[in-house]
């Protein structure tokens, strides 16, 4: 990813620095202050909103990274409540939440996590199997109150687990409309044009300030491309708690 983010960097820097270099060389912008004081009044209001716009989007991705990591955990958490409510029910329901948690835990690691990862949609499987422990534990027998308690509190974690994974679901699918990567590569390309046409005494100055600012702006772009996805490309989050969750059944 570094690599990746690096010769998208340099491709933009290098491409901004050479139409500076001819723009220059042209002889445009070249009418000294006037201009600099023209172009930079609009210079500062497309800049400004790209800025903006690309910090806004960049929290954004990075709050929903957050959120699914701790979606993820707080599942996984709810898991093993389940399962640790399950041990206390008696048979079959018992054996009827463990193999559903198990099953459960499983497909999310080998199916959902690679699906989620590659942006596909995830289908209901998963929830299916473990929601299939409902009736399990409503047919349970409470002999006391104590398992009374316990079946209350297997069924509350089997609720638990299913706003979790919405959560996670959700997550997974929050990309970045069309719209919003139109106005980030609209205001880039406007930010960058325009600073092409500032005057100055140095060529070499305006080509460094150009590329510089063209480098800027593509890496941010690219940072809010890697992580609008919280399960692929750079953010990446690893069904750890969950593979926890099978090492505790084991």
């Amino acid at each position: 990813m570094l690599w990746e983010a690096l010769l998208w960097v340099i491709v933009a820097a290098g491409l901004a620095g050479t139409a500076a270099y001819f723009v220059r060389k042209r002889g445009k912008g070249r009418d000294g202050e006037s201009t600099n004081e023209s172009v930079g009044q609009v210079f500062t209001l497309v800049g400004g909103l790209q800025v903006v716009l690309a910090s806004f989007l960049l929290i954004g991705v990075l709050d929903t990274n957050a959120g699914a990591a701790k979606a993820a955990s707080d599942e996984a958490d709810r898991l093993l409540a389940l399962q640790w409510a399950g041990d206390a029910l008696s048979e079959p329901a018992r054996s009827t939440v463990t193999s559903a948690v198990h099953a459960y835990t499983g497909e999310v690691i080998e199916i959902e996590w690679p699906a989620m990862t590659a942006g596909a949609v995830v289908d209901d499987t998963a929830w299916n199997q473990l929601s299939a422990v409902r009736p399990a534990i409503a047919a349970t027998p409470a002999a006391d109150e104590w398992q009374r308690s316990r079946q209350i509190a297997a069924a509350d974690r089997l609720w638990e687990v299913y706003e979790a994974r919405q959560v996670r679901i959700e997550a997974a699918g929050s990309t970045l409309s069309p719209m919003m990567w139109l106005a980030l590569a609209l205001g880039a390309l406007l930010s960058v044009g325009l600073s092409l046409l500032f005057a100055g005494t140095s060529a070499r100055v305006h080509v460094i300030v150009v590329s510089s600012f063209a480098a800027v702006v593509t890496f941010m772009i690219f940072t809010i491309f890697e992580l609008q996805n919280p399960y692929g490309r750079a953010a990446a989050v690893a069904p750890t708690a969950f593979d926890a969750v099978l090492a505790q059944l084991r």
